[in-house]
C-alpha cells in the first residue's frame, strides 16, 4: 500500500505521516538512501592497506577499504557463501583479508574471493567475489552508491562547488561527535537548512554568524546550496570568538577572510560548514522514523598538531554547541508531529526558502515527479 504521504498543496512542510509512518520511512530508505550518494567518511580515515570503515544504513552494509595499491572500495559486507557479515566492528584493519568467522571464507581488498576452504576442485573462485558498491572521492570525502546501474557521478553533479581550500583531500579527522537524537531525520535535516530559528536559539552563533549577509556561491538548483559563509564584523571562522583559532591554516586558493564555504547536498542529507582552520562535516541516517544518529566530524589541515597548534575544545566547541541546541530543538518538535493535532504550516518565505528546495528534491525522490495542487 502506498503511504498517504503527498505534496503539499502550498509552501507548508511535509505533513504528519512522513514523520512518524513506518511504511513511509522504510519507502525512503528504498528512494533515498539506497538510490542517492551518501557520505561515507574522509580518506585520512583509511591509512594503510587494509584500513576499513563501515557505512551502514537501514538493513544495507558496506566496507570501506584501502587496498595495496591505495585504491578506495567499497564492498558489501555480507559473505558470498551464506550471507554472514564479514565484519562487525565499525573501523578497524584487516591487513592481509576479510575473513569470514563462519566457514573460513577469505576476501582481498579489492573484493576478490582470496579463497575457500574445502569447496572442491571444482568450484571457481572468481565467480564469488564481494558485491560492489559505487564508490567516488570528492575533495577527500567518500561517497558510496547502493544502487544499481550508474549513478551520475559526485564530480559532476557538484562540478560548481569550489571549495577555497586547495588540500582538503590531505586533511586530517581531528574528532568524530556522534548523537543519536529520537526524531525523524527530515526533522534534523529541515532545521539545519533554515536559520529563522538561530536568533532565539543560538545566541552564540548568531554574535559571529550574520543569518541576513548576501553571500554569492553556486546555486545547485534544487539538490544542493553553496556560498560564502557569511560572518559578522571581523569574524574569519565559526568559534565563539569569530577568531582563527589554530596556527595552522589550511592553503586557501582566495583571501583568508573570504575563505568560508557552506554546502549542503539535499539527496545525500551532507553538510560542510568550512573556515580555514576547521571543516565541520556533518551526516544524518536514519535508525527509525523517529531516530536518527547525527555525526559530526571535524577535519583540520594534517599538520596542525592537537594541543599544540589548536585546542579541540576551543576550536571545535561553537560546532557542537549548535548542535546539541538543535537536538533539543529536533526533539521537541518530533513530539509535537506526533500528536494527532498537528499540521503543517506555511514557511517563511526569507528565511526558509531552502526548505522548499529540500521539498522539491524529497518528492522527486519519494513520487516520480507527483502532482501539484
Amino acid at each position: 500500500m502506498t503511504p498517504t504521504v503527498r505534496p503539499p498543496g502550498t509552501a507548508e512542510a511535509l505533513p504528519r505521516e512522513a514523520y512518524v509512518s513506518q511504511e513511509n520511512f522504510e519507502r525512503e530508505l528504498e528512494r533515498v538512501f539506497y538510490s542517492t550518494w551518501q557520505y561515507a567518511g574522509h580518506v585520512s580515515e583509511l591509512p594503510a592497506a587494509g584500513s576499513f570503515k563501515r557505512f551502514a544504513v537501514g538493513a544495507a552494509d558496506v566496507l570501506v577499504v584501502r587496498a595495496a595499491d591505495g585504491r578506495i572500495n567499497a564492498l558489501h559486507n555480507v559473505c558470498r557463501h551464506r550471507g554472514s557479515q564479514l565484519v562487525s566492528d565499525d573501523t578497524g584493519t584487516c591487513k592481509r583479508a576479510l575473513t569470514c568467522h563462519y566457514h573460513g571464507w577469505a576476501y582481498n581488498h579489492d573484493g576478490s574471493l582470496r579463497g575457500a576452504p574445502r569447496m572442491g576442485d571444482g568450484f571457481d573462485k572468481h565467480q564469488f567475489g564481494l558485491r560492489r558498491a559505487h564508490i567516488e572521492i570528492w575533495n577527500g570525502c567518500i561517497f558510496v552508491h547502493l544502487g544499481d546501474g550508474t549513478p551520475v557521478p559526485v564530480r559532476e553533479s557538484l562540478a560548481d562547488v569550489v571549495w577555497p581550500y586547495a588540500d582538503l583531500d590531505r586533511a586530517k579527522v581531528a574528532e568524530i561527535a556522534t548523537y543519536e537524537v529520537e526524531t525523524n531525520w527530515k526533522i534534523c535535516w529541515e532545521n539545519a537548512l533554515e536559520c529563522y530559528h538561530c536568533a532565539i536559539n543560538h545566541p552564540e552563533l548568531v554574535r559571529v554568524f550574520d543569518q541576513d549577509g548576501d553571500a554569492g556561491g553556486a546555486d545547485g538548483g534544487a539538490d544542493y546550496v553553496y556560498f560564502v559563509n557569511p560572518l559578522l564584523g571581523d569574524s574569519l571562522s565559526v568559534t565563539r570568538s569569530g577568531h582563527l583559532e589554530s596556527k595552522v591554516l589550511f592553503e586557501c586558493t582566495t583571501p583568508v577572510d573570504e575563505a568560508r564555504g557552506f554546502f549542503q547536498w539535499h539527496t545525500s542529507t551532507f553538510e560542510m560548514v568550512g573556515s580555514p582552520d576547521c571543516i565541520a562535516v556533518t551526516s544524518y541516517t536514519p535508525l527509525a522514523p523517529d531516530r536518527t544518529r547525527i555525526t559530526q566530524t571535524f577535519l583540520v589541515p594534517e599538520k596542525a598538531a592537537a594541543g599544540k597548534d589548536y585546542e579541540p575544545a576551543v576550536l571545535f566547541e561553537l560546532h557542537k554547541l549548535a548542535r546539541e541546541q538543535d537536538n533539543q530543538l529536533c526533539t521537541s518538535v518530533q513530539r509535537g508531529v506526533r500528536n494527532p493535532a498537528y499540521v503543517p504550516g506555511p514557511f517563511n518565505d526569507i528565511y526558509e526558502v531552502e526548505n522548499l528546495r529540500f521539498l522539491d528534491v524529497y518528492w522527486k525522490l519519494m513520487a516520480d515527479g507527483p502532482e501539484r495542487a
